[in-house]
């Protein structure tokens, strides 16, 4: 495997956009191919950001993962990069939409003078994770309490009081639920992404709007108290 000449590692760790979509469902189960094309964008997205980092990108898909729970399987593979010669591990997920090559390249640099560069997402989670290999401790990284919204104050917790300093990045908005995508289309003006996002949001309000329209044609309503209801119609 070709390191860097820094020997840093950029660990995109992905959860495939199906399964995303499927334990997230932020437009409702009824609309699973608006989720699923949301996070392909996520990921194609990822993509794009990765590559103008210039550094060396490792796709990792958790999936495919050794391990009982996520964060054995996270701590894994930070564990296998580490033995791979690694000395230093940039850690991003791919359904981060304010996500730019400016943060992992900050977190690049500010690797130089701390050894934990965390990137707080405002779930409670993290967005970016980077790690020296003087710092990790895989039993102890895969028991902090992942997918909550309380990693984020654990793992910050965690490394202030072995190394006594955590370089902290801004906040950004993780894509958990409906309300998360909401608001952080509100605080875009113009761009790809806020055309995509706007154009998911109408198509499901014109199909929401479709149902309705059904709905009042085939349940009576006062005006109309001999239409026959619904479980009579051909």
């Amino acid at each position: 495997m070709k390191q860097t000449s820094s020997n840093t590692a950029l660990m995109v760790y992905a959860i495939r956009p199906r399964i995303q979509a499927e334990k997230k469902a932020v437009f409702g189960s009824e609309h699973f191919l608006k989720s699923l094309a949301l996070f392909e964008r996520l990921q194609e997205n990822t993509k794009r950001i990765v590559s103008e980092s210039g550094l060396e990108a490792i796709w990792i898909f958790d999936d495919l993962q050794e391990g009982k729970t996520f964060g054995e399987r996270y701590a894994k593979a930070f564990s296998d990069l580490f033995q791979q010669g690694y000395d230093q591990i940039i850690s991003v997920g791919n359904d981060i939409p304010g996500l730019e090559a400016s943060h992992i390249l900050e977190a690049q640099t500010q690797l130089q003078n701390s050894q934990t560069i965390l990137g707080p997402a405002e779930d409670g989670g993290n967005y970016l994770i980077a790690l020296s290999k003087s710092s990790f401790e895989e039993e102890t990284f895969f028991q902090l309490p992942w997918n909550s919204n309380k990693l984020h104050q654990a793992i910050k917790s965690l490394f202030q009081a072995n190394e006594g300093s955590v370089f902290q990045l801004e906040y950004l908005i993780d894509i958990d639920d409906f309300d998360s995508l909401t608001r952080f289309k509100a605080d875009l003006k113009s761009g790809d992404f806020f055309r995509f996002i706007s154009h998911l949001l109408r198509s499901i309000l014109a199909y929401i709007q479709e149902e309705k329209n059904f709905l009042w044609e085939v349940i009576p309503t006062k005006d109309n108290p001999l239409r026959a209801p619904p479980a009579l119609l051909p």
